[in-house]
């Protein structure tokens, strides 16, 4: 059965204790926090305030599945992170930030970083998207060690190219996962980004959940206009009935980029969206093996 799990960020000026009890009043199991929102570099976050945001969440009955929007917010221009950065010493500052964001993450009880950030790995310099790819390569590298340490997952996730010119498909990131084989390093689906690669390539999809599932240790779920689930024109009962026949058991967390319902509404609206989308996909597959 998959875990139902919400982004934060959404809820701009709620304090944490608000944000996990509308979460957690409306159904929700999970939590997935953007860094920013907690402070504008991980290093600025408090063990004390660390055990605080966890303590909060597991009070109410949430888990901090993990992070994401790692490399975004006040501090990134300021920083300049960037994972393909033709300066090696910038990639080398990018790739320890990583290993601090992995330490938050297993500090909130958390188990994945997801790996999304168009801005600090789309090509630059002159670079060639060859080249930007072989630096991403080597930056996600040097960071597992730390990924490792930390015991959590670096999941690589694929996104439209009007966001990135790196790594819009995925089989790209399936490329990058299995040259580098580490048991930390996996995929992430996000459905906005499914609904551009099917665009591009013709394939449904469920039928690109089905293909590549079994690599998958995490889905956002969102609509290709860039709202909540529900919000828009995609259909999530054949995305469910793909996840069922991968067996995926995994977080299911909301990603929307149009906050403008207010998050209160669009977390509501979403849970229920999936909810219905999940047993329609089941009561369909209970029908087809009545009649077998």
């Amino acid at each position: 059965m998959v875990r139902w799990a919400s982004c934060n960020e959404m809820f701009e000026g709620w304090d944490i204790e608000s944000q996990f009890g509308c979460l957690a009043s409306l159904g929700y199991e999970g939590v997935e926090i953007a860094p920013f929102t907690l402070a504008a570099k991980a290093s600025e976050i408090s063990a004390s305030r660390r055990r605080e945001v966890r303590s909060e969440a597991i009070r109410l009955g949430l888990t901090v599945t993990g992070l994401h929007w790692l490399l975004a917010g006040p501090a990134a221009e300021i920083e300049g992170w960037h994972l393909t950065h033709p300066d090696a010493q910038v990639r080398a500052k990018t790739v320890a930030y990583i290993g601090e964001l992995a330490s938050l993450c297993a500090d909130l009880g958390g188990g994945v970083l997801v790996l999304g950030s168009p801005r600090q790995r789309s090509t630059m310099g002159g670079l060639s998207v060859e080249d930007a790819t072989r630096f991403l390569v080597s930056s996600i590298a040097a960071a597992m060690p730390a990924v490792a340490a930390a015991g959590v997952t670096l999941c690589l996730e694929p996104l439209p190219n009007v966001e990135t010119d790196v790594i819009n498909s995925c089989n790209e990131s399936l490329a990058i996962i299995r040259e580098l084989d580490h048991p930390n390093l996996s995929l992430v689906l996000d459905v906005k980004s499914l609904a551009a690669e099917g665009r591009i390539s013709g394939e449904a999809i469920q039928a690109i959940v089905r293909r590549v599932g079994r690599s998958v240790a995490y889905v956002q779920a969102n609509d290709e206009n860039r709202g909540h689930p529900g919000s828009g024109l995609i259909d999530y009962v054949p995305i469910m009935s793909a996840l069922k026949a991968i067996d995926y058991d995994g977080w299911v967390s909301i990603e929307p980029f149009d906050f403008r319902s207010g998050p209160e509404t669009i977390a509501r609206e979403s849970i229920a969206y999936l909810k219905e989308s999940w047993a329609t996909a089941e009561a369909s597959e209970g029908a087809v093996h009545g009649s077998a």
